[in-house]
């Protein structure tokens, strides 16, 4: 788009100027992370496991097709989490 007072340059027809970009919602990417886990109820632990352990976990997950966290979650629930 051009200057109401520029008459030298031309318009080329059919071709419209580009919309205004979105504004930004967070200022990092570790606030947008932040309101990521907050918004789906998620919170993030770290852990430290044998290394004979994560093999024997990795093929689990493997043969499961499952992400660790479902595999996980479903572990904690039925081992640690059950009725006594």
């Amino acid at each position: 788009m051009r200057d109401a007072k520029d008459h030298i340059t031309a318009e080329i027809p059919g071709v419209r100027p580009l919309p205004k970009p979105r504004p930004k919602l967070y200022a990092s990417k570790a606030e947008k992370q932040a309101a990521y886990r907050a918004r789906n109820n998620v919170v993030v632990r770290t852990i430290h496991l044998p290394a004979d352990v994560d093999a024997g976990l990795q093929a689990v997950l493997e043969k499961k097709g499952e992400g660790i966290s479902a595999v996980l979650a479903k572990l904690i629930q039925s081992q640690l989490l059950r009725k006594r």
